[in-house]
């Protein structure tokens, strides 16, 4: 009896070892929302890139009416900002043409745009303030 109350002590004490494995300091998820104006203007639509090309993370968000919030949470660090143009509208909308984006072609691309943000753990407000004729 008392090597089986001994078996089940030692199999607990491993069990709990062996989870206590996977508990180190988890990294904290970041909330990302913002702003985004082009010569001071916000942009009326589009879609904003987070990405942090070291890590292979980022995410998109829709903007509208110059204001962005990330669906999704993304971890913490530093990333490269783009813009993209406003996703095509889907074939049964009335809408005959894609809404069109007045920004300059470096802005399209990460590695061009000049643009980048400092993600931290919690809630993050961006504030993007572009200028067309700046690169």
């Amino acid at each position: 009896m008392k090597f089986q109350q001994l078996q089940i002590a030692f199999s607990a004490v491993a069990l709990l070892a062996v989870a206590s494995l996977g508990c180190g300091k988890a990294e904290q998820a970041a909330k990302v929302s913002g702003r985004i104006h082009l010569d001071g203007s916000p942009i009326s639509s589009g879609v904003i890139l987070l990405q942090d090309d070291a890590r292979g993370v980022g995410g998109t968000a829709v903007v509208s009416d110059g204001r962005f919030v990330f669906e999704s949470t993304l971890p913490p660090g530093h990333y490269v900002v783009a813009l993209q143009p406003p996703p095509a509208p889907a074939p049964h909308e009335t809408q005959t043409k894609a809404p069109r984006m007045n920004v300059p072609k470096h802005l399209l691309n990460p590695a061009t745009s000049g643009l980048s943000a400092e993600v931290e753990p919690g809630d993050n407000s961006l504030e993007f303030n572009v200028d067309s004729k700046s690169k």
